[in-house]
């Protein structure tokens, strides 16, 4: 059996963990309009960007 070239594997860099975040909430809150002019959205929306925050060690 040939061998397998895993280079491509090991040189892609993993994601940030902003990028996880990001892919997260795009999975699980579509952007709707109604959505985003919704309180609970707004609510959701700013915990997501302060989680981003805390992660990174700036508050």
């Amino acid at each position: 059996m040939a061998e397998e070239d895993h280079s491509t594997n090991q040189a892609a860099a993993p994601p940030s963990i902003e990028q996880l975040i990001e892919r997260w909430w795009a999975d699980h809150f579509p952007g709707s309009a109604v959505a985003r002019d919704t309180q609970a959205w707004n609510i959701a929306h700013a915990a997501k960007e302060r989680l981003k925050r805390l992660l990174k060690g700036s508050k």
